[in-house]
């Protein structure tokens, strides 16, 4: 199949305007800032994306109730754990293609993931994090979906393209190379957290478990990836492989999978990517709500038990 037979071929979401209507407002949608172009000159007053504060703000969360679990850290070392499960992703995928860090051709970015863990971690009251405490399973439900329509857009668009796109390059043709990149885009922070135990108040290299135990966020991130390769038939044998065996036979094969455009393939990956997250923070909420209540029950034990302690060193010192 050629490309121009690819392009030519109807998408099976042809016929719902919603979804083309959706599809093609998807990524000005998700780069939306909290105050828009109002200035003369069209630039935005307050150049923050609205889903990367969001995102911002999930990300410190998370790292958040794991540190409260697991026994606080020094302020700058959950910081740093903080911003490279934000941008592992990116930071692995840059390295692999021999590009330049996306999070410093940005002057917003790393300010505004270290502004939201700060806030996170050292608001006066604790009221952010509080504040998603008390409003859990609802706040992890909505920060989770927001985190899944990012990565569905993310792996898609930001990971399978961006290779593709690497015109006069080898690598723009490998399908090995999509679909690695698309599954450490999004799952990059937990790779390097597997490996190197960043999370933890000693780092330490180890053989990762993921390869005894493969988490969510790597599954997932791979089915998104591979979802968008067949469903937008961007691979065929015919172009990208023509010598390979039984190509003809396989391209034939890959012609069932129903047909999407890449715009409809971003939204539909994103939101399968937000529902089963959203899910999974469910489920998690309630698992970390009782861990939460035993770990609080066990400190009052020990503090219990150390009053009476010195209560009873206190009368053998009287008696004497």
């Amino acid at each position: 199949m050629s490309t121009a037979d690819t392009c030519e071929r109807l998408s099976v979401l042809s016929g719902y305007p919603t979804m083309q209507h959706l599809a093609s407002a998807y990524p000005s949608m998700l780069s939306k800032q909290w105050i828009g172009s109002i200035t003369d000159d069209g630039a935005a007053l307050l150049p923050i994306g609205i889903f990367a504060t969001l995102h911002a703000i999930r990300v410190a969360y998370e790292v958040r109730k794991g540190m409260q679990l697991a026994g606080r850290q020094p302020l700058l070392q959950e910081l740093f754990t903080m911003l490279t499960f934000s941008f592992g992703g990116a930071i692995l995928t840059s390295l692999m293609l021999g590009r330049t860090q996306p999070w410093l051709e940005n002057n917003t970015t790393v300010p505004v993931y270290a502004t939201a863990y700060l806030l996170m971690a050292c608001m006066p009251g604790d009221l952010l994090y509080s504040f998603l405490r008390q409003t859990a399973p609802i706040s992890d439900v909505f920060l989770a979906g927001v985190d899944g329509l990012i990565r569905g857009y993310g792996v898609t668009a930001a990971g399978v393209d961006l290779v593709r796109g690497m015109q006069g390059q080898a690598v723009s043709h490998s399908l090995v190379a999509w679909i690695v990149t698309g599954t450490v885009l999004g799952s990059g922070g937990g790779i390097i957290d597997d490996f190197l135990q960043i999370s933890r108040a000693r780092w330490a290299f180890r053989t990762p478990s993921m390869f005894t135990s493969v988490s969510l966020d790597i599954k997932l991130s791979f089915g998104a990836t591979l979802g968008y390769i067949l469903t937008t038939h961007a691979w065929t044998f015919a172009e990208h492989a023509p010598g390979f065996p039984l190509s003809s036979t396989l391209d034939a094969v890959l012609a069932m999978v129903p047909h999407l455009s890449d715009h409809e393939a971003h939204v539909v990956s994103g939101l399968l990517c937000s529902a089963v997250l959203s899910t999974t923070a469910h489920m998690r909420a309630g698992q970390y709500a009782a861990a939460e209540r035993a770990s609080l029950a066990t400190a009052r034990r020990k503090k219990t038990d150390e009053v009476a302690s010195d209560s009873d060193a206190d009368v053998e010192s009287d008696s004497e």
